[in-house]
C-alpha cells in the first residue's frame, strides 16, 4: 500500500470526521490517475537533437524515413523532395517531381514516394520518372494535411483537416489508399470529434510508431494526438509553442527515435529528435 494511503486509512479509524479524510483519498487517488494517463513515452519538453535547415526547407511540410541515417522531406510550394542526413538535417541532395503546388505530406513505399497534395491527389514519384496522380474524388471543400505508410494493411493513412460536407465540421478523419487498387476506400478509417482532443485540432502531419500507434499532429492548435489502429484515443499532449512553433512533419526511425519538424514561421525551420527511452541509444 501507498505510505500516504496507510496514514489516511490509519487516520480515518480515529478522527471522528471520516467522511472528510475519505473525499480527500479519493482525491488523490483521481489526481495520481490524471497524471499517469498524461504521460508521454517522450520527453517532448527537451528536444535530445535540434537541427536547424536550409533556408530552402523554410515550408518543410512532410517527413520520411528512408534509412536510419537519411531523411526525405517535402515543402507545401515546391515539386522538391529532399534528402537530408538524419544526424544533422544537411541537404544531400533533391530532385524535382513536376509542377508546384500545394504538397502536405510524404511517404516511401518500396521504390516510390508518394506525396499528398492538398486537395487529396497523391502523386506516385520517382526520380527521373514522370509522376502518376491519383485523384480523391469529389474533393470540393476538402482540405488534405498528413500522409503516413500502414505497411501492415499495404496502405496509405490519410489525414483530413477540412470535410467538404459542412455537418461534419466538428469532426476530423483519416481515410485510407489502398496500394493494390491506386484507389481511397469510400469510408473513412475513422472520424474524432475535435473537441475530445482540442477545439482547434487540425490535423498537419501523421506517422506510425513502430509498435502500431499512430501519431497525429496539430500545427493549429500545438497539439500531439496518439492513437490505437482504430482510432481510440490513448493520449492528447499540449505541445510547447516555444518548441514546435509550426509542427509540420512526423516520422520515425527503426529504434522509434521521433523525429518533428518546424516550418520557419518567426524563428528557423528545423527538425527536433526526441529519442526513444525504452531503446539503448550509441
Amino acid at each position: 500500500m501507498i505510505p500516504v494511503f496507510r496514514k489516511i486509512r490509519k487516520k480515518m479509524a480515529d478522527d471522528k470526521k471520516p467522511i472528510k479524510l475519505l473525499i480527500q483519498l479519493i482525491t488523490i487517488i483521481l489526481l495520481l490517475s490524471s497524471c499517469a494517463g498524461q504521460q508521454s513515452l517522450y520527453n517532448l519538453n527537451v528536444p535530445d537533437q535540434r537541427f536547424v535547415l536550409s533556408n530552402k526547407l523554410n515550408e518543410i511540410s512532410g517527413l520520411v524515413m528512408i534509412s536510419d541515417s537519411v531523411i526525405a522531406a517535402v515543402q507545401d510550394e515546391k515539386a522538391h523532395i529532399y534528402y537530408l542526413k538524419a544526424n544533422s538535417g544537411e541537404i544531400i541532395e533533391k530532385f524535382d517531381f513536376g509542377k508546384n503546388a500545394d504538397y502536405e505530406g510524404i511517404t516511401r513505399h518500396k521504390n516510390h514516394f508518394y506525396v499528398l497534395r492538398s486537395d487529396g491527389n497523391i502523386l506516385k514519384v520517382r526520380p527521373e520518372k514522370e509522376a502518376k496522380q491519383y485523384k480523391f474524388k469529389n474533393n470540393k471543400g476538402f482540405d488534405f494535411e498528413g500522409l503516413c505508410l500502414d505497411q501492415l494493411n499495404n496502405r496509405l493513412l490519410v489525414a483530413c483537416k477540412a470535410h467538404g460536407d459542412k455537418s461534419e465540421k466538428d469532426y476530423f478523419f483519416v481515410y485510407s489508399f489502398s496500394l493494390e487498387s491506386k484507389k481511397y476506400d469510400k469510408e473513412p478509417v475513422f472520424r474524432i470529434k475535435r473537441d475530445r482532443v482540442h477545439k482547434r485540432f487540425r490535423p498537419s502531419a501523421m506517422a506510425i510508431h513502430p509498435d502500431g500507434d499512430i501519431y497525429i499532429v496539430s500545427s493549429v492548435s500545438k497539439t500531439l494526438l496518439i492513437v490505437s489502429p482504430e482510432g481510440s484515443i490513448r493520449e492528447n499532449i499540449q505541445l510547447d509553442e516555444t518548441i514546435f512553433q509550426q509542427p509540420e512533419g512526423i516520422t520515425f526511425n527503426s529504434k522509434g527515435d521521433l523525429f518533428i519538424s518546424n516550418e520557419k514561421k518567426e524563428q528557423v525551420p528545423c527538425i527536433l529528435v526526441f529519442k526513444n527511452p525504452n531503446v539503448l541509444n550509441k
